[in-house]
């Protein structure tokens, strides 16, 4: 098996085109007669400009759709651009951004999380929830971002959730039982893996949340790195997935947390074989000055207003305060997202706090 331990960097081919097909994991979870849903529509086309912020892509024509094509990068490879030999299989891509497949690799490293089960019936479930001390999630295997899932509180089974979970068994799905973990800290380690089974770390970063769960953003420190022990989990995951085929961008959340009021920490939480927000966050930082912290944050709905009018793009300012995508990102300034950048971490933290509070 080809091992991280000595990486290389080939280099990337430049992009003529770029895809960002957000919606790939639904594409993947029904590949025969999907049909986009119209609220994605829109999401997409407002991200339709952000894979520039990849070097490999800052030049690149941003399609609303899929154009057959060797000089696409694309967000995730979907069925329809699984066509091409220029990307892994399309059964390679789903096997590896299944939750089920991250859960068999926790199990295999004996460091599953206690009660975390795969279930395919209504039985096995109540008697998940029944045997479970704490509160739990159920969740789809191609589920992201606090969809497609069912919170739960500590031996209650919902009508609501009850109804999920037996229309997803009826579809032909088994899905992914947990304990639910408070006072979390999410946080995602990011690698490029090549055809040729080399890669490269590219680094990590701290993800944002609301209390939902739903992801907000993500936050990179120079003074912050992921444990050790949790870095070489993720190189072992990277090598794995090189031995099943798959080759492109991964990133591996995982985070640290209280489990029955019990620090526990998951170094692998589930694998996004697929290019993520947190990947270009990490890519924004070339916009940013050398040894700053920063951020960039996502407003739900309601705390839109919290973003700060008038800001200017994002251009290697030495100066610290609220700021947009670069220009190449985001030309008609439609993402709603706000880059905060400072000179330390404890500045950037009274930014965020005005972002952020209730």
């Amino acid at each position: 098996m080809t091992t991280l331990s000595a990486l290389c960097n080939p280099g990337s081919p430049v992009a003529k085109f770029a895809l960002t097909n957000l919606d790939f994991e639904y594409e993947l979870a029904s590949p025969a007669g999907y049909r986009r849903p119209p609220v994605l529509e829109g999401l997409m086309r407002r991200w339709r400009w952000i894979l520039r912020l990849l070097p490999e892509a800052r030049e690149a024509e941003c399609l609303e759709d899929f154009r057959s094509t060797d000089s696409l990068i694309a967000w995730g490879i979907g069925p329809r651009v699984a066509t091409s030999d220029a990307f892994p299989s399309l059964e390679v891509v789903t096997k590896a951004n299944d939750k089920r497949y991250s859960h068999q690799l926790e199990q295999q490293l004996g460091i599953a999380l206690p009660h975390s089960q795969v279930v395919d019936s209504l039985e096995s479930l109540s008697s998940c929830v029944k045997s479970c001390p704490f509160d739990w999630v159920l969740k789809h295997p191609l589920g992201f971002s606090a969809r497609e899932r069912v919170v739960g509180k500590v031996g209650v089974l919902s009508d609501s959730g009850l109804g999920w979970a037996r229309r997803k068994f009826a579809q032909g799905w088994s899905l992914l039982f947990e304990p639910w973990v408070d006072d979390r800290q999410d946080f995602s380690l990011h690698f490029d893996l090549h055809q040729d089974g080399t890669g490269r770390y590219i680094g990590a970063c701290q993800l944002l949340g609301d209390a939902g769960g739903v992801y907000r953003g993500n936050r990179v420190l120079p003074d912050w790195a992921p444990p050790s022990e949790v870095l070489a989990c993720a190189t072992q995951v990277v090598e794995e997935l090189a031995s099943l085929g798959y080759w492109g961008p991964v990133g591996i959340d995982a985070f640290t947390g209280l489990l029955g009021g019990q620090p526990v920490r998951r170094p692998l939480l589930e694998i996004n074989a697929r290019y993520s927000f947190g990947r270009l966050t990490l890519a924004l930082g070339e916009w940013v000055p050398e040894g700053w912290s920063y951020l960039w944050w996502h407003p739900s709905a309601s705390d839109a207003h919290r973003v700060p009018l008038g800001v200017t793009p994002l251009a290697g300012q030495n100066q610290a305060g609220f700021y947009a995508l670069p220009c190449c990102a985001d030309p008609e300034r439609g993402s709603g997202t706000v880059v905060a950048v400072a000179a330390t971490s404890d500045e950037l933290a009274v930014l965020e706090q005005s972002l952020t509070a209730a």
